[in-house]
């Protein structure tokens, strides 16, 4: 890993480390979601980044998609548990997992 990706990502997760607030705020809205996946992707996705614009920085959007598919690995292997018969109640999506209400909106995770 490059250096300059290492010291973003250090960052990064010091700063999510230090502000546990943010860094709940930021997954729970995503059900399924860990931090420790989170930030797999995030030095994934940094050190594309790197490669391509020589700077390893993410912006807003690319922390979204990865949330996103994150969700979604978390959706297809839940489907897939209860799709072959696994009925273990811990492993099946709820509505509320799915639909959050934020600011008064129920927000529909896709």
């Amino acid at each position: 890993m490059n250096v300059d990706v290492e010291i973003y990502c250090k960052n990064l997760k010091s700063f999510f480390v230090n502000n546990p607030a943010s860094r709940d705020e930021l997954l729970s809205t995503v059900p399924g979601v860990t931090f420790e996946k989170f930030m797999e992707r995030i030095v994934e996705v940094a050190n594309e980044n790197y490669e391509t614009n020589n700077d390893p920085s993410l912006t807003r959007k690319q922390m979204l998609d990865i949330l996103n598919d994150l969700y979604i690995d978390y959706v297809e292997e839940n489907y897939n548990l209860i799709k072959y018969g696994d009925t273990n109640p811990k492993n099946e999506l709820q509505e509320s997992k799915v639909f959050q209400k934020l600011n008064g909106f129920l927000i529909g995770l896709n």
